[in-house]
């Protein structure tokens, strides 16, 4: 099925009947999953999914008012009908003054998206569903077999999938991308009876042959969940907390909520009046970068079909500016980022591309003899965070750092402060930045939070 075809004869059919501009997403996607526990396969499952999305926009005697719908239908007769129901609920919606057609975005040239997928071929992921059980089982039993106080397993999932999308808008753009990617993660249970504690491990890459092997993930999973035995809570206390680096992605996940531009407009986040200040020390540079050769989120467009460029968002530690789609750019008055993000229905959102943090020049042992004194976060839980004034508040698990080494494995407290707080008191990055799908970050250590336990 050619999706640049079927965007083609929609948004000739939404024109047809009566749209002013139209824009439309088209995807198909297949993928199967096997997941495996104690040994065999308990289920193999395959996936493929594909529809179209349409946003049309329509003159009303109050101004431009617009609406989206989708199907999976992708027949002749199924684009007439959506071309139809998108008008026909445009025109008995409420227009917005400040709304956003699909024209005169700063498309990527033809000759920019050439070069783009010359640079981008597809690569297969390179697995089988024979290929990847087999993976999936050994990297189970690699982690069982780790330690005898490895007691159970949750399962291990080995997946892969082709993804296609095609974006087009009225004003005659077109762009298509073509993806794969391949995943193997495992769980497992260690100890027994009252004192059980689980863990996991993953990874994904496009290639499955560039997946860390099942043996290194399957050992991972073990080792964790081996340390955490014989957790116990601690006396309440303030001291420097360490995040590791899967941990530490959530930390970039706050940040970026608060600097949506969307948030902003809405007065929903403590970042509203921040583009310039100093928030993070000096030495921290965080930077979106949609063109990475291991980033899991690479885009030469977002879902408006803006060119997406390479930024740092924080420089020396100051916030350089706001995440925007166009919409959110207008009502704002400040430049677009190319950060829309659009599923095939609905109204457009604001995400990103691939986000880095780099990294310091110690290890996480000389962050912990440098420190003396801390807590170290493997696991968090629940999700206590405040978007409008920054307080954060989040069940914790970890390791207790005395006299600058690991001692007591922790569980049941939680950790507490302020995302401005906590932003401005980083005290160390590690140099073991690691990247996590779409995100890559080190140890992050901050100087000052509280824990609250016994």
């Amino acid at each position: 099925m050619n999706l640049t075809d079927k965007t083609a004869q929609l948004l000739d059919y939404i024109k047809q009947a009566g749209a002013k501009h139209a824009d439309a997403i088209a995807v198909n996607s297949t993928g199967e999953s096997i997941n495996v526990r104690q040994g065999k396969v308990e289920s193999i499952e395959a996936e493929h999914a594909q529809g179209i999305g349409l946003r049309g926009f329509v003159e009303t005697s109050k101004g431009l008012a617009f609406a989206s719908a989708s199907s999976s239908d992708l027949s002749d007769a199924g684009l007439k009908a959506l071309a139809q129901q998108v008008v026909d609920m445009a025109k008995i919606s409420e227009p917005d003054p400040d709304v956003v057609p699909p024209v005169g975005a700063n498309h990527p040239s033809p000759e920019v998206i050439q070069v783009w997928q010359e640079n981008h071929p597809h690569i297969h992921h390179g697995w089988d569903t024979q290929a990847a059980k087999k993976a999936a089982l050994q990297c189970e039993e690699v982690a069982l077999g780790f330690d005898a106080k490895v007691a159970n397993s949750e399962g291990a999932t080995a997946g892969f999938d082709d993804d296609e999308k095609v974006y087009a808008s009225s004003d005659g753009f077109v762009a298509g991308n073509r993806t794969s990617s391949a995943s193997l993660s495992v769980s497992v249970i260690a100890g027994q009876d009252e004192n059980m504690q689980r863990d996991y491990a993953w990874h994904s890459a496009f290639d499955a042959a560039d997946l860390r092997s099942p043996q290194t993930i399957g050992e991972e999973a073990a080792r964790r969940a081996v340390s955490r035995l014989g957790s116990k809570t601690v006396s309440s206390r303030t001291c420097p907390v360490i995040f590791e680096p899967r941990i530490a992605t959530s930390i970039l996940g706050h940040l970026m909520s608060a600097i949506n531009g969307r948030a902003v407009l809405q007065k929903r986040t403590f970042l509203g009046e921040a583009v310039g200040k100093q928030l993070f020390p000096d030495f921290v540079t965080i930077e979106e970068d949609p063109n990475h050769v291991q980033g899991m989120a690479n885009r030469l467009l977002d879902g408006e079909g803006t060119l997406c460029q390479q930024r740092n968002i924080i420089e020396a530690g100051k916030l350089t500016g706001f995440l925007t789609d166009r919409y959110a750019a207008k009502r704002l008055d400040i430049a677009e980022t190319g950060n829309a993000s659009r599923g095939l229905t609905g109204d457009i959102g604001i995400g990103t591309s691939n986000i880095i943090v780099s990294g310091g020049d110690m290890s996480q042992a000389d962050i912990f003899q440098d420190i003396q004194n801390g807590f170290l976060v493997t696991e968090l839980m629940g999700f206590g965070i405040n978007g409008v004034t920054g307080d954060y508040s989040r069940g914790a698990a970890g390791f207790l750092i005395e006299n600058g080494v690991v001692t007591q494995a922790v569980q049941e407290v939680t950790i507490a402060g302020n995302l401005k707080d906590m932003f401005a008191n980083i005290s160390h990055f590690g140099n073991d930045t690691t990247w996590f799908g779409s995100r890559a970050v080190p140890s992050i250590c901050i100087s000052n939070m509280t824990i609250a336990g016994q």
